[in-house]
Order: structure tokens, then C-alpha cells, then sequence
């Protein structure tokens, strides 16, 4: 009986620790692995001059497809810009699903900080022919519009009685600026990165990742090649994006 009980006593100390073994080797937590300078892994990205093909996913389904690219204005450590081009399907509350047409253009400071400076949405729907034109300053947290309906300007940030969602929505950014400038900062910097590995082809295959936390909650994490190739992002608002050889 004693014996019995040593083997299954050894037996479960076993399991026990191979399963921590394989977390911890295979499934690391992101503030366990080791921290990388976050314009090292920037600056590999936005050199990397290739064209990716990602695939957008909703509820475990592919719903759109694209091409992401980067471009540096003139040196390696000039601003960049970053564009996505893609399409797919829209779900609306009511169920109703649409196609549309997008386009994100992010501009970024120079290195080392690379800030983030602007942010440029082109969303157009189809039937009815809808088109909206956004564009996010970074530094003031305000945005500027123009929603176009069948070519004609229908609302423009510039002219014109804003409708009461607009109104809040603009207060909202900037309770979230104050309470970001107010905020106590353990890391002052915005992005964390780290290396780590993830399964390519079958291989465990040494990569980057890049975080960052949103105001008012949730994690985007970006997973960059050594070489600078974008290969995965996951977002908190039940969508991610994948590169062709992730897939």
C-alpha cells in the first residue's frame, strides 16, 4: 500500500511538472519573457519593404482579406507611414451583413520614440453606395470626418450642427487624454516588446512581440518575424489578424 502510494504520489509530482514545463516553455506569459527595445523591433518592420497578405478573423471565420505594407519617409530612423488595404463583410446589430472596402493609413514620428501621430480610416460600403473619411490626431485625441452618400457630402466635421454622438464622443477622447496624462505610469513607455517564439510551418521559430494596452481596457499584441515580417495581431474587440504563413 505505502509503495502504491509513493508511485502515485511520483506520478502526479510528474504531471505537475511536466505541464509547467511545457507552459512555460511553449506558452509563456508575455511579462515573463525577455524585454526587447520596442524601436529595435519597429525599425525591422518598417524597413521590411515586403507586401504581406493578411486574413482578418471574427468568431473563429474568416471575414476579410488584405495588404499591409510599410514605407519609411527616408532613413531608417525617419517617420513611416503604414497602410492597410483590404476587404470583407460588416455585421450589423440587426444581423444584416454588408461588404465594404477599407483602407488605414498610420503615420509614425521618427525613431527611437516612434510615436504615433495620425491615424487615417476609408471605410465604403456598398449598396447603399457609403463612404466615411476619418482621420485621429494622436496628439490632440480629436478627429475631423466626411461621410459621402451616393458622391454627395451628407456630414463634414467642418461645417455644419454636429448630431449629439459626435459631441460625446469627442468629450470622451479627451476625458481619455486627461485621465492618460494624469495617470501614474509604471512603464513610460507606450509599446512593451519582447522575444519569444511561435509555432511557423510546424517549427517553434524565434519572434518578436509588441503590446500595447488601450485606454479604457483590452491588449493589442502584434507578433513581427526576426526579419521584420508582420505575422499575426490579436485585439480585444473579437477580431485578429493573420499573415498567410500563420495560417
Amino acid at each position: 500500500m505505502i509503495s502504491k502510494a509513493i508511485s502515485i504520489s511520483v506520478f502526479v509530482f510528474w504531471g505537475i511538472m511536466t505541464s509547467w514545463l511545457i507552459k512555460t516553455i511553449y506558452f509563456p506569459d508575455f511579462e515573463r519573457l525577455p524585454e526587447v527595445d520596442p524601436a529595435h523591433v519597429l525599425n525591422r518592420f518598417l524597413k521590411n519593404d515586403e507586401v504581406t497578405h493578411l486574413f482578418i478573423f471574427g468568431a473563429d471565420k474568416v471575414v476579410g482579406d488584405g495588404m499591409l505594407s510599410s514605407r519609411l519617409k527616408d532613413t531608417e530612423f525617419s517617420e513611416a507611414e503604414v497602410r492597410f488595404i483590404g476587404k470583407g463583410k460588416l455585421e450589423f446589430p440587426n444581423s444584416e451583413t454588408k461588404k465594404l472596402n477599407l483602407r488605414v493609413i498610420v503615420s509614425v514620428g521618427p525613431s527611437p520614440e516612434r510615436e504615433l501621430k495620425k491615424v487615417n480610416f476609408r471605410i465604403q460600403l456598398k449598396e447603399p453606395d457609403l463612404m466615411m473619411v476619418l482621420n485621429f490626431n494622436t496628439s490632440s485625441y480629436d478627429f475631423d470626418y466626411q461621410i459621402i452618400e451616393g458622391g454627395e457630402i451628407i456630414a463634414d466635421s467642418d461645417g455644419g450642427e454636429e448630431k449629439a454622438e459626435i459631441k460625446e464622443a469627442r468629450e470622451l477622447l479627451k476625458a481619455l487624454r486627461l485621465s492618460s496624462k494624469t495617470k501614474p505610469q509604471v512603464n513610460n513607455r507606450l509599446i512593451d516588446a519582447r522575444w519569444g517564439a511561435a509555432d511557423i510551418d510546424g517549427q517553434r521559430t524565434p519572434v518578436y512581440f509588441l503590446a500595447f494596452d488601450i485606454p479604457g481596457g483590452g491588449r493589442i499584441k502584434f507578433t513581427i518575424s526576426e526579419a521584420g515580417e508582420f505575422l499575426e495581431m490579436n485585439t480585444p474587440f473579437g477580431y485578429d489578424v493573420r499573415s498567410k504563413v500563420m495560417m
